[in-house]
């Protein structure tokens, strides 16, 4: 298969910052889909202005434990929450409970919030044709199982589980701002979570190529270079665009999170999808959706 692309924007509904920049990076520049947060602060605006204006946007689930309220009553979750309701997890926090501790029933109620995020989407009439996560949750072993358990009971043909191919074609002069951000331990942290999950792995459908959780936050830096020089097979490339000063009032409980969405890279990732539409004649681009509808007419 040639090179074929989707341009997935995370954070859709988390801020209106986000979803503003996500609409215009699909409208006037190359994503083709995105990912919707049942628990952001922009969720309901983010369901309406998509549906009215951006009929070709694929859409999947951003699942969330790490940034707003869960859908559940805290009740049903609350191993899940702090004493304000706001979700009490990081990723690493989240990983060392799971992996060093007994922990059945943190995995039931991650289950349970799993399925809420998902009917609450579904009950908006969003059709999700993918999932990943903030922060890449869902690649921690056992949260992966539920993941690809939900996929499948829902039929929705893809989860985020790709290799990340940027470390090999772009060049060492663009990784200085990610190294300093901790951009290469995260890498080599998520391939081998990918590569605990292989066997989970085979049993869902994802991209044979992903780009990138180096540069997560600045692909400003290596998209045209990614999109020219990538192998054949689907490439998922993961962009943040987004319009900061939009995103200044953001309340989410999670301080890291409100930063990352008022920072100007988000801007610089907007512009980045924009200017890589010249290359739009010459390359294949798709979202989940047609890619799922073309394997099943094949």
């Amino acid at each position: 298969m040639a090179g074929v692309f989707v341009i997935n924007a995370d954070d859709l509904g988390v801020s209106r910052g986000a979803t503003l920049g996500i609409v215009r990076a699909h409208l006037d520049g190359v994503v083709t889909s995105a990912s919707l947060a049942p628990t952001g602060g922009d969720y309901q605006h983010a369901v309406h202005v998509t549906r009215r204006d951006c009929p070709d946007l694929g859409i999947g689930l951003h699942f969330t434990l790490s940034a707003g309220k869960p859908v559940s009553k805290p009740a049903d979750v609350p191993l899940l929450v702090d004493q304000q309701g706001n979700f009490r997890w990081e990723f690493i926090s989240l990983l060392r409970t799971l992996r060093l501790q007994r922990s059945g029933d943190l995995l039931a109620q991650i289950e349970i919030e799993l399925e809420a995020q998902l009917q609450k989407i579904l009950a908006d009439g969003i059709v999700p044709d993918h999932i990943n996560s903030e922060r890449h949750v869902h690649l921690i072993p056992g949260i992966f199982d539920k993941v690809v358990l939900a996929a499948k009971r829902h039929g929705i043909p893809f989860v985020r589980a790709g290799k990340d191919i940027s470390l090999g074609i772009v060049g060492i002069e663009h990784f200085k701002p990610v190294i300093l951000k901790g951009g290469m331990l995260k890498f080599m942290l998520l391939q081998g979570l990918t590569q605990l999950n292989k066997g989970k792995r085979e049993q869902v459908r994802f991209c044979n190529n992903f780009a990138s959780y180096i540069f997560t936050g600045r692909l400003d830096l290596i998209l045209k270079q990614i999109l020219v020089r990538a192998p054949e097979g689907v490439t998922e490339i993961m962009v943040h665009p987004g319009i900061p000063e939009e995103s200044l009032d953001v309340n989410l409980g999670n301080p890291g999170l409100e930063h990352y969405l008022t920072l100007e890279d988000r801007r610089r990732e907007l512009n980045a999808c924009i200017e890589a539409r010249s290359l739009k004649d010459q390359l294949d681009f798709c979202s989940f959706r047609t890619l799922a509808r073309d394997e099943h007419a094949r």
